[in-house]
């Protein structure tokens, strides 16, 4: 364990202390709580953005292959009776 010196807004510090009281917690332990969600939602974040980038690349590729066989679709049709 690692000890921090950090500052608040005394509007943040009485929330926290609120907090704190209500969770019957220490504000350590709160603020680490806090820490590791938003760390975690970042993470989150990113991972969705990559995703949702390799899905739409993956669409355009796609949409590239179907084009690519569209000529030789036509053609076989032709050939069914």
């Amino acid at each position: 364990m690692v000890y921090l010196n950090i500052t608040f807004p005394e509007d943040l510090k009485k929330e926290l202390d609120l907090e704190v009281r209500q969770e019957r917690t220490k504000r350590s332990t709160l603020i680490q709580k806090a820490v590791r969600t938003y760390l975690k939602l970042k993470h989150q974040k990113t991972v969705d953005v990559l995703l949702r980038e390799g899905y739409q690349e993956m669409a355009a590729e796609s949409k590239n292959v179907m084009k690519d066989f569209e000529k030789t679709d036509r053609e076989s049709w032709k050939h069914v009776d």
